[in-house]
């Protein structure tokens, strides 16, 4: 079958488009802690760690998968599902990560038992 005769279905299309805001919202969300650091002379420059890697991996997943979501068919939507699959994974290991973080810093940095990190009081 020749690429230029896919097409996608509606809901494929809005699945598309719900993952690509996802991700660029989690991209939008990464470059906060830069923006209100601005001009901070205490600023190690640690806050734009969450920005690189967002944007080598969230950025090009969430605008691939909003072109596929506008386009419809063809050669977009061919690969479109293996970046839904990537995107899928990427927002399965964020979730988890804020779930985890959101358990330590509720039980005073310990998660199921075990300290993680420095706990200053």
């Amino acid at each position: 079958m020749d690429q230029a005769d896919i097409r996608a279905s509606p809901k494929l299309r809005a699945i598309f488009g719900a993952v690509a805001a996802i991700m660029l919202a989690l991209w939008g969300w990464s470059l906060i802690p830069p923006i209100e650091n601005w001009g901070n002379p205490y600023e190690d420059g640690f806050s734009y760690v969450a920005v690189f890697y967002a944007t080598i991996t969230c950025l090009p997943i969430g605008l691939y998968l909003l072109v596929a979501a506008i386009a419809g068919r063809g050669r977009h939507i061919a690969h479109a599902r293996t970046a839904l699959f990537l995107g899928g994974g990427l927002l399965f290991l964020v979730v988890a990560f804020l779930i985890i973080q959101h358990i330590a810093n509720t039980n005073g940095g310990k998660v199921f038992g075990v300290q993680i990190g420095f706990q200053f009081e």
